[in-house]
């Protein structure tokens, strides 16, 4: 009797063990029965229905040689999108924000250091503008680049920051 209950039980496992996705594939983790984890697109079939953008089949089955119907698409591409708003709406920003603030203010206290520096140099070529004119003009000109080069540099980063 209780042989009949471990060959009852076996077999019970070996036919779960069959019919399900996540061990279909030869038993070696795949979890689509018609895709080889092999193949290319392997991963990318598995992340999808991971994020629930798409649904396979009741055996496991993706189906990948079956045309794109429309309502399919539309569905995949109504799933993408949801997916995206929630994720972009529960986000939440204010580590970045505080991490860009301080950066920022490093820049910030960097910069004033520097103009106090290029102040500074620009009041000693005073004193050559006499001897040379254009000396001038170039520390003008090379001031409004730097300080240019200051302004794009933080908008990048605020840029790589927010996005």
């Amino acid at each position: 009797m209780r042989r009949i209950g471990i060959v009852v039980y076996a077999l019970a496992v070996l036919s779960m063990w069959a019919v399900t996705p996540g061990l279909a594939d030869a038993g070696i983790g795949g979890m689509f029965v018609d895709v080889p984890t092999s193949h290319p697109a392997y991963a990318s079939v598995r992340d999808l229905v991971q994020r629930g953008i798409i649904i396979i089949g009741a055996g496991g089955e993706f189906s990948g040689n079956a045309p794109l119907l429309r309502y399919d698409a539309a569905r995949w591409l109504s799933s993408t999108i949801k997916n995206v708003e929630g994720t972009r709406t529960g986000t939440d920003l204010t580590p970045r924000l505080t991490t860009l603030e301080t950066r920022v203010s490093s820049l910030e206290s960097t910069m004033t250091r520097e103009l106090q520096a290029i102040r500074a140099e620009v009041a000693r070529m005073g004193l050559v503008q006499q001897q040379d004119p254009g000396t001038a003009q170039k520390a003008q000109t090379a001031f409004v680049l730097g300080v240019t080069g200051v302004v794009l540099a933080l908008a990048a980063v605020a840029l790589a920051l927010w996005f």
